[in-house]
């Protein structure tokens, strides 16, 4: 399985507990001291030797398109993928591609890897049961609204804005994809992993680090925070159901935006091209 943001908070803890449970985890982090250091320690923590990384900052479109062909190409077969790395900027800043980077890292990197590495996920699927893809989205989401003709947030930004916007994105995402991949054998999820004692936040100066010792005081351990991912990953309801949105191992009712098939439809499109891909993909049906 892959895992991005592998390197740090929720993202190491769920390699942690797959790696106990024996499974072949590729970590994704940005930093390679840092991610190299974490795919080590849990080598020799766990006992597991299946345990890699790759390197690549998703902020950028190049650096994720090179990552999903990377992966392609070192894992045909492809049991699962969770998508978790993530930020929150209290700062707009556009990337080199001209992408609000909100939207660039929490929304169009989760669209590049899981659509352009279906093929492997797809060919995974057989008689141990379906793929899995995992997306981390948040109860931020019920706050975030999307302008198809806005997607960059050029009117209106905040960065608590545009940060739900992303997780909207997230869970609107994992719906029409679910949609497109109906009964070939890959189930899409999307989870709202509480709100964790992690890193999160602390990239923006003082502030965020004053953010994140206020919400440290009511946050949930990584651990914890990790937990309804690992049981979507492991169970036999996580092989069975597809398209939701799932809140401490109970599928729960998104926002009525995150229920909106033309929304979700609208983002869709707008997404692969800015991504550079085109329809029809490989084992998607059209919706």
């Amino acid at each position: 399985m892959v895992i991005t943001g592998a390197s740090d908070g929720i993202g190491r803890a769920l390699a942690e507990r797959c790696a106990v449970a024996g499974a072949q985890v590729v970590l994704v982090g940005r930093n390679e001291a840092k991610t190299r250091h974490v795919a080590s320690e849990l080598r020799s923590r766990t006992g597991n030797d299946r345990i890699s990384f790759e390197i690549a900052d998703l902020l950028y479109l190049d650096e994720q398109v090179a990552l999903a062909e990377r992966l392609r190409a070192a894992h045909p077969v492809l049991h699962a993928l969770v998508n978790n790395a993530g930020a929150l900027f209290l700062e707009r800043a556009l990337t080199r591609d001209g992408l609000e980077r909100t939207f660039a890292l929490n929304h169009l990197a989760t669209v590049q890897l899981g659509v352009r590495l279906l093929p492997s996920l797809l060919a995974a699927a057989g008689a141990d049961g379906p793929a899995r893809m995992i997306n981390i989205a948040s109860r931020a989401h019920m706050g975030g609204r999307i302008d198809l003709d806005d997607l960059q947030m050029n009117r209106g930004w905040t960065g608590w804005r545009a940060y739900a916007a992303s997780k909207l994105g997230n869970v609107l995402f994992t719906r029409a994809l679910a949609r497109r991949v109906e009964a070939r054998g890959v189930c899409v999820h999307a989870v709202h992993p509480g709100l964790v004692a992690s890193r999160f936040a602390t990239n923006n100066g003082s502030f965020g680090r004053l953010q994140r010792r206020v919400m440290d005081w009511f946050s949930i351990s990584n651990q914890a925070g990790a937990d309804t991912a690992a049981w979507l990953l492991g169970s036999d309801v996580g092989g069975r159901e597809s398209g939701g949105y799932w809140v401490r191992r109970a599928r729960v009712t998104p926002s009525r935006e995150a229920q909106r098939e033309d929304l979700a439809d609208g983002l869709w499109t707008r997404s692969l091209a800015l991504a550079g891909i085109s329809e029809p993909i490989a084992g998607c049906r059209r919706a």
